[in-house]
């Protein structure tokens, strides 16, 4: 029993310290979304701008949506979520439907222990009667993050999906910028 562990250590050490790109267990890289745009431009055709109210997308799973509630009169500017997430390839997306148009995804190689920023927007394409509206995600740094959401506050727990309550940190404030 003691020889088999011994084993399982020796291994486990030689993964984390010898194999090139493997981390250090825990050590995750923390992403923060927020929505920041313009409230007089949302939804407005041509605008790139607008206030996000759609939903936060890594690959396929649902983390958070902005609307707190199902009218559009409930979504609030300057809102945040932050995450611990594995290192590794991640691939973000912005969506108002179910499943995230290639148009709205952001792929990113998240390094262990790294902060990543990124801010969600609204794009409107049409005409008056007929617009289409697109979620956009952008990284940005963490000084803009900061300057952009002085006053922002965190989502409510009732906007997260189980998986995103999984590997949500609850803070109440974007943690300041690294020197």
């Amino acid at each position: 029993m003691v020889r088999l562990c011994l084993i399982r250590l020796s291994v486990m050490l030689f993964c984390g310290l010898v194999l090139p790109g493997t981390y250090a267990m825990g050590e995750d890289a923390t992403v923060t979304f927020y929505n920041h745009g313009s409230t007089w431009t949302t939804g407005l055709p041509g605008t790139n701008h607008g206030v996000f109210w759609g939903c936060i997308y890594d690959g396929n799973v649902r983390l958070n949506c902005f609307r707190e509630q199902k009218v559009f009169s409930q979504v609030k500017n300057n809102r945040f979520a932050v995450y611990h997430l594995a290192p590794g390839v991640h691939v973000f997306s912005a969506s108002y439907g179910k499943h995230p148009p290639k148009r709205s995804q952001l792929s990113l190689k998240l390094e262990p222990g790294n902060q990543y920023y990124l801010r969600a927007q609204s794009e409107s394409r049409g005409v008056v009667e007929i617009e289409w509206e697109y979620g956009r995600l952008d990284m940005v740094t963490c000084e803009v993050a900061q300057q952009e959401t002085e006053k922002g506050k965190p989502l409510s727990e009732k906007v997260f999906s189980s998986e995103g309550r999984a590997v949500r940190a609850a803070v109440q404030a974007i943690s300041p910028c690294r020197q």
